[in-house]
């Protein structure tokens, strides 16, 4: 596949009346019997705080515990709140509605490139920082929700931005126009289902979804240094321009509940400076 082909996700008829009526009947999930019944919690849902109960009564976020993207042996390991991707679900509609801020209902944190600029990680905190990199997802669009919500099944176009002291704050691969496409396919066997605790009432939510996007096309680097004169070391160095070998692996927990039930913000932390799975830009990463 291409990196400009989308996959059109299945018409499913209402996925917001769907997601509410897996949760009015506390089985939502009810593909896999609850592990356990428990009263509601107060711990809140992550992402919940993007929902808008205007727009329609159910919510979704997934969140991303653990991860791994490979392109040829150039590996970037997602840690868990890395990547969380939450929007509402409006009623009669089949298609996720996020907010408005930019994000496309895609929230990542700068994520440490393991070795930095030359694959190896140097002394001093790889040169005080100099020579650390960081890779960030950024959506250029809203993803797509193919099959039954519960499925989980999506497809999300993005673009990844490198940053390094001197590579300035325009360097990516993928852009809008040419967008890197992760069809993150869903293997359902082995996730649990559970209710409610220890989230708020109504909450559905599903643990161990295991996804997978393989050889998806990876765009040479743009605007990376004065000019894009640092693209050819970037290009080199993450293995771009590609079309082949590359997978993105990730273990996520999956959440459905009432929009007016709210919860944490994902941009409080990248706001807030977090830095992601891998430690600060100046780390070394490991």
């Amino acid at each position: 596949m291409t990196s400009s082909t989308k996959r059109h996700g299945r018409s499913t008829g209402a996925l917001g009346k769907l997601a509410m009526t897996a949760l009015a009947a506390g089985g939502a999930l009810a593909l896999a019997a609850p592990t356990a019944a428990a009263a509601p919690g107060t711990t809140p849902v992550p992402g919940g705080a993007v929902c808008d109960p205007t727009v329609g009564q159910g919510c979704l976020s997934v969140v991303v515990n653990s991860g791994t993207f490979d392109n040829n042996g150039f590996t970037l390991p997602i840690g868990d709140g890395d990547l969380i991707i939450a929007a509402s679900l409006p009623d009669g509609d089949d298609a996720m509605v996020p907010r408005d801020d930019g994000h496309f209902g895609v929230y990542s944190k700068p994520m440490t490139v393991p070795g930095g600029v030359l694959g190896v990680d140097l002394p001093f905190d790889n040169l005080f920082g100099l020579a650390a990199v960081t890779s960030q997802v950024e959506a250029v669009e809203t993803p797509t929700l193919n099959g039954l919500v519960t499925d989980f099944d999506i497809t999300l176009p993005a673009r990844l931005k490198i940053d390094n002291p001197l590579l300035g704050d325009n360097c990516y691969i993928g852009s809008p126009s040419n967008p890197v496409v992760f069809e993150l396919n869903n293997d359902p066997a082995g996730f649990e289902s559970h209710f409610e605790d220890p989230y708020p009432a109504d909450t559905a939510w599903l643990s161990g979804i295991n996804n997978k996007a393989t050889d998806f096309e990876l765009p040479g680097a743009t605007g990376c240094g004065p000019f894009g004169a640092l693209n050819p070391i970037v290009n080199w160095r993450a293995k771009v321009p590609n079309t082949s070998g590359t997978t993105l692996e990730t273990v996520s927990t999956g959440f459905l509940f009432p929009s007016a039930a709210g919860g944490t913000d994902p941009l409080d932390e990248i706001d807030g400076g977090d830095s992601g799975s891998s430690g600060s830009s100046g780390s070394s990463g490991s």
